[in-house]
């Protein structure tokens, strides 16, 4: 998924080039900044929504406009919001190039504000490739420029992404503390999306320890916040990891119900590697309560499914 509306060296060029918007009429100004930010917010709701393709497109006009007014900290954003949208549609290396745009410019503008979340941006990149060492060290970098920590919504993001980082060297007292740290902090600025991601966190490093009845309360949290957030993903991948935590404890029943509940979840979001993974959980617990009929037809569903992949 390539989007390139202008050349890489010609956006540096606008950017330090020796133009000046002085005598720029304030009201051009204002309009198309009110028109970059529209654009964002458009595409915000794309990406939201996972179409990532007109995420991009209105992210690209976004930065058209905010470049067109030497609105370096627009830009920031846009360059950002690019990065994170190639990201999540699985371009890594786009991703990297765009980040990498906006910590030019952050360095550049020496705001902590920014550059603490470019760094972080850049950290989350390699924590997608598997590079934990420098994803870890994107972070710490981030984390130590941030003025009031306690009370930062980027502070929490990071320790956050600190926590899995840790959780994914098989650290896990590490781990719990950094995402308790996040926890903290996103209660006391009610955010509570993010409150139920550090909850679903938890709730996977306590089944790692083999701590199902402490996963069982964190997930629930987690559910129970994603519902009153009307996040359907969270509540998707939420009832999934109950489904998960009771095949741990062998209550296959209540398992085979929360899968169930699950792929109905990601089939209405259209979600067809989520659905696939799903009905490969339908087939084994289905099995395992002797339910063969049930466990075939998952079986042939999910079959059918992966030929269209």
């Amino acid at each position: 998924m390539k989007k390139t509306v202008i050349p890489i060296l010609l956006l540096s060029f606008l950017l330090y080039g020796c133009s000046s918007l002085k005598d720029a009429n304030p009201e051009v100004i204002s309009d198309k900044h009110n028109r970059a930010v529209e654009y964002a917010q458009l595409g915000i709701k794309f990406f939201s929504e996972r179409d990532y393709e007109k995420a991009l497109d209105f992210y690209f006009l976004s930065l058209k406009q905010n470049i067109s007014i030497d609105n370096e900290e627009g830009i920031i954003s846009s360059y950002n919001s690019i990065g994170k949208t190639y990201l999540n549609s699985g371009d890594l290396e786009s991703a990297g190039i765009y980040y990498k745009k906006a910590n030019d410019i952050a360095d550049y503008l020496g705001k902590s504000f920014f550059k603490a979340q470019t760094l972080n941006n850049l950290g989350e990149l390699q924590l997608a490739t598997g590079n934990y060492d420098s994803a870890m060290n994107y972070f710490k970098q981030a984390l130590v420029i941030i003025e009031k920590p306690d009370k930062s919504p980027d502070a929490a993001d990071i320790l956050q992404n600190i926590g899995i980082v840790y959780q994914r060297n098989n650290d896990y007292e590490a781990a719990k503390s950094s995402l308790n740290e996040s926890l903290s902090i996103n209660s006391g600025l009610k955010r509570y999306k993010e409150m139920a991601s550090n909850n679903y966190v938890l709730s996977s490093i306590y089944s790692k320890t083999e701590d199902y009845t402490t996963a069982l309360i964190y997930i629930q949290n987690a559910l129970e916040l994603d519902k009153n957030q009307e996040n359907e993903q969270g509540i998707a991948k939420d009832i999934y990891a109950l489904g998960i935590i009771h095949e741990y404890l062998k209550a296959y029943e209540e398992a085979y119900l929360y899968f169930r509940k699950s792929v109905l979840i990601y089939e209405t979001l259209s979600l067809p590697n989520e659905v696939v993974k799903t009905l490969k959980k339908l087939e084994e617990t289905a099995g395992k309560l002797s339910l063969d009929k049930e466990a075939e037809g998952w079986f042939q569903t999910r079959k059918a499914l992966e030929e269209k992949l």
